[in-house]
Formats: C-alpha cells, structure tokens, sequence
C-alpha cells in the first residue's frame, strides 16, 4: 500500500473540491453556508494537512488558506466534469479525491476512498486494474462526488468526453472501471434545501465545538437565556456583509438581537434582515 500520512491521507494524492453549483433550491452559496459554526469549505479543509495539494474550482472565496489553490471551470457553472477538468489542470499528483463543498460530513468518507483505490488489498476488494472507488447509498445511487480516482485514467476519460459542459457524472463512470462502495446515507449526506441545511445542522450541533462551548460560556456570563443559532447569525452577518458595500454585519446583529430580547422569533426575524442584505434597496439602506 503507499504510504499514509499519519492523518490517513495517503501520499501522493491531491483534493479537488467543487464549490461551483448553482444552489437554486438552496438560494444561497453552499460553500460559505455554515454548519456547526464553520463555513461548509471550512469543514472540508479541516480534514487535510497542509502538505496535501488542494484545488477549489469555483467563484473565488476569500478567508482560505494561501496553500490551497483556485481556479474556475470554463464556463462558470459549466457543471461538475467541467469543474473536474479545470481542477485537474492543477493536479499533480497520482491519485485524486474529488469532493462536492456540500457534504458537511463527507471528509472521513473521501479519505476511506484514498486508501482504498491505494490498497489493492483493501476491505473492499478494488484490484489492481480499479480505476475509481465510488460510495454507492442504500438507495443504490452512486456519489462520484465523493470518491477517490487515478489521475491519470480521470485525465484520459475526460478527454474522451469532451466537451464537458453539461454533461452528467454518469457518463464518465461508464467508461471507467469502478469499484462501488455501500456506505449509509449518513456519510454521504449534502446540503441542497433548506431542509437538509437544517438537518445538518441539528447533526453538527451535537459535535460540541470550541465556538458552540465559548458561545455557552459567554451566554453564561451575561445572563442570558435567550437561544443562541450561531449558523443562523454567521449566515446573516457574511449576507450583511457581503450583500452591498457597507459595513452592515456588525449592525444586523445587533438589531437582530434587539429584535430577537423583543419577544421576536429568531428565525423570522434573521430571514427579514438576510433578505434586505441581499437586495439592498434605497429604502432599505
């Protein structure tokens, strides 16, 4: 087996991470949505060392660390092969692990992938000769977003089916030799509604994070009993923040909590001051 860092990465291989979806169910930018206190791009890089090679490919985010690498699938929103071949430009390594940014809990899953398109003993059986290790769900749906591929062999599918624009994952996995991967829907799970997004949530509360203890510590101090969503006023302050050129965040949360010590409904009240965030107004500035 090649060498494992003691991360369980494996040696000689790169993250390549989506975050070019379009989110129309969601109605926000998945990647700096936050689960558990962090943005979901945050959750992902968490879970890689600082020598393993990351490529983002997406619209450019701010806040990331200066190893990862960025680049955009041409045309933006071209879809995910698209994306994958404008990462794969970047990618220097033998074996990748492609990644979508809306899967808040998928890191471990990508990572068991690596390990095991590397081993060709491993648990699952991959063989010499495998090209890809895709987690497959209960429901028999394959994740090819969330899985683990030779470079090489990835590169020379992709040129076979070029252009890539719009075409479906599908198409590519039908010319490798894949070996799928029953997992439970739980390591797979992503974030496309707001359903889920709350789902995700409510899971990565129990996780009992440094901010989620600082923040019950502070609530401690001052007294309060009022309930505290920290994904809830992190999303309202990036939308505040970056939904015109004023300096709004810090002003949205107060009035929020000004609204929220009034007997207002938190989630109500947060959904009025994100949606005058996003569409300033003459009246509404």
């Amino acid at each position: 087996m090649e060498g494992m860092r003691n991360s369980g990465w494996v040696a000689g291989s790169s993250l390549l991470v989506l975050t070019g979806g379009r989110s129309r169910r969601l109605g926000r930018d998945k990647a700096t949505t936050h689960v558990g206190g962090r943005r979901l791009i945050d959750r992902i890089l968490a879970h890689v060392p600082q020598d393993v090679p990351v490529v983002l490919v997406g619209p450019p985010l701010a806040g990331l660390p200066e190893w990862v690498a960025q680049t955009r699938e041409v045309p933006p929103g071209g879809g995910p092969l698209a994306g994958i071949g404008a990462g794969l430009g970047l990618v220097r390594t033998p074996l990748v692990a492609v990644c979508a940014a809306d899967m808040p809990f998928g890191m471990p899953l990508v990572i068991r992938t690596l390990a095991e398109l590397a081993d060709p003993r491993g648990t699952i059986g991959t063989g010499i000769g495998t090209d890809a290790v895709v987690p497959v769900d209960p429901e028999g749906h394959a994740h090819p977003l969330c899985a683990a591929y030779r470079t090489d062999v990835l590169c020379e599918g992709l040129r076979a089916l070029d252009p890539l624009t719009g075409r479906p994952m599908r198409d590519l996995l039908a010319i490798l030799r894949v070996v799928e991967w029953p997992v439970h829907a739980a390591d797979v799970a992503d974030v496309d509604t707001a359903e889920e997004l709350q789902s995700a949530r409510t899971r990565a509360a129990g996780e009992g994070t440094t901010m989620q203890r600082w923040v019950e510590t502070l609530r401690s101090e001052l007294g309060l009993e009022v309930p505290c969503d920290i994904d809830m006023i992190l999303d309202l302050t990036r939308d505040a923040s970056h939904g015109s050129d004023w300096p709004g965040a810090p002003v949205a949360a107060y009035l929020l909590g000004a609204a929220v010590a009034g007997g207002a409904d938190p989630a109500q009240a947060a959904s009025v001051v994100s949606r005058l965030a996003l569409k300033p107004t003459e009246e509404s500035l």
